[in-house]
């Protein structure tokens, strides 16, 4: 997944994200979450990726993603 999110073209990203619910973007950014923490090469790119899920699902999806029980 950590691959296919930086491999997406900066371009792409906020049509992407723009595409998804509340629900959906809770679990994208699970993932972003998990990608700091195992993948040092692709930290640019998750940047672009959690700048545009804030954009679109504000703070509360950073809020729901930490205090969620279930990691992706």
């Amino acid at each position: 997944m950590i691959d296919a999110l930086a491999a997406t073209k900066a371009a792409d990203v906020a049509g992407i994200v723009a595409s998804l619910n509340t629900a959906q973007l809770d679990i994208l950014m699970k993932y972003i979450y998990r990608g700091f923490e195992k993948h040092d090469a692709s930290a640019g790119a998750l940047l672009a990726w959690h700048e545009k899920v804030v954009e679109a699902g504000g703070l509360g999806t950073i809020v729901r993603v930490l205090t969620a029980r279930k990691t992706v």
